[in-house]
């Protein structure tokens, strides 16, 4: 036969510590009571009485000595008469599980809320958790929870439980209470101890047929392992080795053992014992040591996580496991302007701290958020100036050198004015209360001086977005453009992080005087992309190629032989340029100005004149329309309006400009080639 001793079993660690710090009073040579039964089992019980300690249930009975207040804790009204008795000492033992309830009850209970405790309500603990409710608290078995009424739940009420109740039992009434009142605040107060023996019991339970329980039968803890385990496999509870009977295990081969959190060493191992060495053939295996599986050992500067159980004006609580709770003082937190812990923390959220001071005969756990997450920018600020990587922070100050930035966890960086932009600013008030990416330049934890650079990060920015620019573009594509700057011979436009060039020639499909007839700086346009050099991080635009080409539209327009008017735009020595509508010009060869001879075109017409003109012939392919004014209309021989000008002279023109017309109007003295 197999004896199995489960995971978890016997004393948990607030009864370790009671013990202990009754033992130490016993070593001193006092006079030791127990305000009742230190635990519940008989078997400690006898062991400190044997020591000299006496139990002692009526408080007007103790005038001197040293009292031990239990594991289960007393009422305040109780406490209050003890601290009374100038000539007692009081020793409190109260589990730090237990008090840790009390706290939350009384600090529910100042607020106004109905306090509700899942337990049995003879059971000293739960006496003594209602008494920090002035009595007021409702006490309901977990069986009996339907005997609640709605009427019964205010609009503020807290369900909580005493700290040996089944997991299982309290999960089921706290979601029949809560679908009664949705506003039921609902906390969960099981001691770990407690869940960790009833997990670890049921585990083993499904792996053997048989399942012995060590402990009081006045152990509420011990009871309800016997009651998870008789859900699973046939189970017997005692208190010692003397109850076993062999009758039990015939024709029994796997047997579990645990045991209730007040069930001493000693006991478990006589069980083990007389399992192993009587007459039950058993043979013990894989068994786990009868103590509790250490706690970790804390120590000032462990990061810790833990759970909140209690919020107060001037601290919080914080369960991480250990036999009792973090103390997070309010000078320990970040709060921002009127900001409260209450308005910081809820119950059940989860928090990484850091501990400050660990005081183990007030058990007393000193922690902080505030330390924690300064330390843990400093790791952030220093990985990023490490890596070059990108940080954020708010503008918080404007001063005379620069600016100041706010880096989170009462951290500020400086960020000198010289390094705010790539531009000159002459104002930084601008900023003030906005966001801003930086580079980490400087930094020494030890003189907290922070240095940064957003200019540094502008920078890189910009050259990253030039090569991305220049690797992605393609010659012929439109893209969209910012433009930037006029000059004389073009515009240079922003395509992305990089200024390319729209010559003046490639700006629109009319004669521009100069880009600024036609463009604005920070106008949104699309161009064209002529040429890319990318060694000489050079591109070429253009405005007009991004935009339809109106000669296409000519010949739906126009017909050879039509009368149409148009501007003249510019008087050359052979004729005049006359626009026909934006991007379109044609031609009239002086010859076509008159029927008599015209020296020079001024004698006829003027630059921004309107004229009536007939087409003689269109070449879209060309780009050439050649025009007549003489077969339009009639021209005066009077030529004192007009006077011929010696600047016209020196107009840009082209061969095409001067001899363009010489083969298409009536009069041309060419021949083609059959005719010759």
């Amino acid at each position: 036969m197999r004896v199995l001793l489960a995971e978890h079993a016997g004393f948990c660690s607030g009864v370790k510590r009671a013990l202990k710090l009754t033992l130490q009073e016993v070593d001193k040579g006092e006079k030791v009571f127990t305000l009742g039964p230190l635990v519940h089992n008989d078997e400690v019980t006898n062991f400190l009485h044997s020591k000299g300690v006496k139990i002692v249930e009526d408080l007007q009975k103790l005038d001197s000595g040293t009292v031990i207040i239990r594991a289960h804790g007393i009422p305040p009204r109780h406490l209050k008469i003890l601290r009374e008795k100038k000539r007692l000492k009081i020793v409190d033992a109260t589990c730090p599980k237990v008090k840790s309830l009390q706290k939350i009850a009384h600090e529910f209970f100042k607020n106004g809320y109905d306090i509700i405790i899942c337990g049995n309500k003879q059971h000293p603990e739960v006496q003594a958790v209602s008494g920090w409710t002035e009595g007021k608290a409702i006490v309901v078995d977990p069986e009996d929870y339907d005997t609640i009424k709605e009427t019964l739940l205010g609009p503020k009420a807290l369900l909580i439980s005493q700290t040996t109740q089944r997991e299982d039992r309290f999960s089921k009434m706290a979601k029949i209470l809560k679908k009664k009142n949705p506003n039921l605040e609902v906390y969960h107060t099981i001691c770990k101890a407690t869940a960790l023996r009833q997990a670890s019991a049921v585990k083993l339970a499904s792996t053997v047929e048989l399942m012995l329980v060590v402990g009081d039968e006045k152990s509420s803890n011990t009871n309800k392992l016997t009651q998870v385990c008789r859900e699973v496999v046939k189970t017997y509870q005692v208190t010692g080795a003397r109850e076993i009977l062999a009758k039990w295990l015939v024709g029994i081969k796997n047997v579990g053992v645990t045991a209730g959190a007040s069930t001493p060493p000693w006991t478990i191992k006589e069980v083990m014992v007389k399992m192993e060495n009587d007459n039950f053939e058993a043979k013990t295996e894989e068994v786990v040591s009868y103590q509790d599986v250490p706690e970790k050992d804390y120590r000032p500067g462990d990061i810790i996580t833990g759970k909140v159980v209690l919020v107060e004006e001037d601290q919080v609580l914080v369960d991480f496991g250990y036999k009792t709770e973090a103390i997070l003082p309010r000078a320990e937190v970040f709060l921002e302007g009127d900001t409260t812990l209450k308005d910081k923390f809820s119950l059940e959220d989860s928090v990484d701290l850091l501990i400050l001071k660990i005081n183990d005969q007030e058990d007393k756990i000193i922690v902080s958020q505030k330390r924690l997450e300064r330390e843990r920018r400093w790791n952030e600020l220093e990985e990023a100036a490490e890596t070059g990587q990108n940080m954020e922070g708010i503008v918080k100050e404007i001063v005379p050198a620069g600016i100041i930035i706010e880096l989170g966890s009462s951290l500020e960086g400086f960020m000198p004015g010289s390094l705010v932009d790539v531009r000159y600013i002459p104002d930084f008030q601008q900023f003030l209360g906005q966001e801003f990416s930086f580079k980490i330049i400087e930094l020494n934890r030890e003189r907290d001086k922070i240095i940064l650079s957003r200019k540094q990060m502008l920078e890189e920015e910009a050259e990253k977005q030039k090569q991305e620019t220049l690797a992605n573009l393609k010659e012929g594509e439109i893209i969209p453009g910012v433009v930037k700057r006029l000059t004389d011979f073009g515009a240079f436009v922003d395509v992305g992080g990089i200024d390319g060039l729209v010559h003046i020639s490639e700006i629109s499909w009319q004669r521009v005087g100069h880009p600024q007839d036609v463009l604005k700086v920070g106008e949104e346009i699309e161009v064209k992309v002529l040429e890319i050099i990318p060694e000489r991080e050079r591109i070429s635009l253009s405005l007009r190629q991004a935009q339809p080409d109106p000669w296409t539209k000519v010949d739906e327009e126009y017909t050879v032989g039509e009368i149409i008017s148009g501007k003249v735009t510019r008087i050359v020595n052979f004729g005049a340029f006359v626009e026909l509508f934006p991007g379109v010009e044609g031609l009239v060869h002086i010859s076509q100005m008159a029927d008599f001879h015209v020296k020079h075109p001024s004698e006829i017409v003027q630059e921004g004149e309107v004229v009536e003109t007939k087409i003689l012939d269109i070449n879209v392919d060309s780009k050439r329309i050649s025009l007549s004014i003489k077969k339009a209309r009639p021209a005066p021989r009077d030529l004192t309006t007009h006077s011929y000008s010696k600047e016209n002279e020196n107009q840009n023109v082209t061969l095409g400009d001067v001899f363009g017309d010489l083969f298409n109007n009536e009069n041309s003295i060419g021949k083609s080639e059959e005719e010759e």
